[in-house]
């Protein structure tokens, strides 16, 4: 009987560091953990490791050789080898769902639309990483201002009747704008239901830039925990969007995983 092999991916964005470790049967998750970057992207990823080695008995020195980094502050991350997160996202969707042909992918700061053909292989993709409009941060500046969590944003935005337009393009601006709204009286919910719609509004015109008429779309991230999003960006594109099978904001850490599988020789 052969010995099991273990698998690393860390995917350290802007705001928060994701890791996975999978097994070398049939690419099973054994632990996953998310920690704060607070600055320090290194000291965030041996957090997480450190997390998942208490639920798994794994020699942590072996587990770094078989590992892979990626994210804006996978580099820096000093954790095996880095590859792009465009890569990661493909792979991770692709083996999911063999059927995505589209990926979405919106974090704190970042939004990010790939197109890949029958194969899996990445044919074209754009970013939108210059100006946080339409990304994560727009939901935590909105949260902070309106004195909630960010996880409770799609469930008060469900209540709305009535969604305000939010017209600000900037997110710092676009904060502003709901804060005066709030003092004006206006309904938080939908207050909140604007911001989710706007979300989305910045979205849709990216996914179209990639392809006039998207079909088989998976929409990942941490942006897509948000259900008002989802279904704000489903009824945009006219189509439901692919279930992936895993929390949408490990989907870079679980490809940089199966890329560390692939490139330690394993199938």
């Amino acid at each position: 009987m052969s010995e099991d092999k273990y698998y690393l991916g860390i995917d350290a964005g802007a705001t928060f560091c994701k890791a996975i470790i999978i097994n070398s049967d049939r690419n099973q998750i054994l632990s996953k953990a998310l920690s704060l970057i607070q600055g320090n992207p290194k000291k965030a990823a041996e957090k997480c490791i450190k997390a998942m080695l208490k639920e798994e008995k794994i020699n942590e020195k072996e587990l770094k050789k078989t590992a892979v980094s990626t994210g804006q502050n996978g580099n820096k991350t000093a954790i095996g080898k880095k590859i792009s997160e465009i890569t990661c996202i493909g792979e991770a969707a692709y083996f999911l769902n063999p059927k995505t042909r589209i990926v979405v992918d919106v974090g704190s700061f970042s939004m990010k639309v790939l197109k890949m053909d029958e194969t899996g292989t990445i044919k074209d993709y754009l970013m939108n990483d210059k100006c946080a409009a339409g990304s994560g941060v727009l939901l935590e500046l909105v949260g902070e201002g309106l004195e909630m969590e960010v996880d409770e944003i799609s469930e008060k935005a469900s209540e709305s009747n009535n969604p305000i337009q939010i017209s600000s393009q900037c997110s710092i601006f676009a904060e502003s704008e709901v804060i005066s709204y709030k003092n004006e009286g206006a309904n938080v919910a939908d207050l909140l239901a604007g911001v989710c719609n706007s979300v989305a509004g910045r979205i849709y015109p990216l996914v179209r830039k990639v392809d006039k008429d998207p079909q088989n779309v998976a929409f990942t991230g941490g942006v897509a925990l948000n259900s008002m999003i989802v279904k704000n960006l489903e009824k945009r594109l006219n189509i439901e969007l692919l279930e992936l099978g895993i929390e949408p904001q490990y989907i870079a850490a679980y490809g940089a995983a199966l890329l560390a599988k692939s490139n330690s020789g394993g199938n």
